[in-house]
């Protein structure tokens, strides 16, 4: 029985991909998963900017298409079957409407620490969980690179 799994990407947040992938890539192996690649374009509204036009929609698209494939590319190369969709709308609701689309098994996606206005509004990970009928694994960031580079003594001295 074949599997998909639907990966909603925010092509800003690159760190996480590792972290993404490394739980995208056990599962898919275990399973021979087709694997989505999403990109959401947040919709604009034309009355907050007027001077956003199709064209600058459309180039952004374009934009996501060629990064989702660099990303598939690296993270997922020719052993994984996978493929790349962008689309525009609104970010939570487009993710579950997506993983309806194809039919997914599971949405793999990451989160990050909240900030004020996570807090305030809701993270687009915890909007998708709450609305979505597919399960969903939600992948923390790994700790940063910096942090984790530090030398032996020099985390001692910093953990008191």
């Amino acid at each position: 029985m074949s599997q998909t799994i639907l990966v909603p990407l925010d092509l800003n947040q690159d760190a996480v991909f590792e972290s993404v992938f490394e739980n995208v890539n056990r599962v898919a192996a275990n399973t021979g998963a087709t694997i989505i690649l999403l990109s959401v374009i947040p919709q604009i509204d034309a009355g907050d900017f007027p001077y956003v036009g199709t064209d600058y929609v459309k180039k952004l698209g374009e934009t996501a298409h060629a990064q989702l494939e660099r990303v598939g590319q690296q993270y997922l190369g020719e052993q994984t079957n996978w493929q790349v969709d962008v689309r525009v709308g609104p970010v939570a609701r487009t993710i579950v409407r997506r993983a309806d689309h194809f039919g997914a098994d599971l949405i793999v996606m990451a989160s990050h620490n909240p900030k004020f206005w996570d807090v305030l509004l809701g993270s687009i990970a915890s909007q998708v969980v709450k609305h979505s009928q597919h399960s969903v694994l939600v992948v923390r960031q790994k700790r940063d690179a910096h942090a984790a580079d530090i030398h032996d003594e020099s985390r001692d001295a910093l953990s008191g």
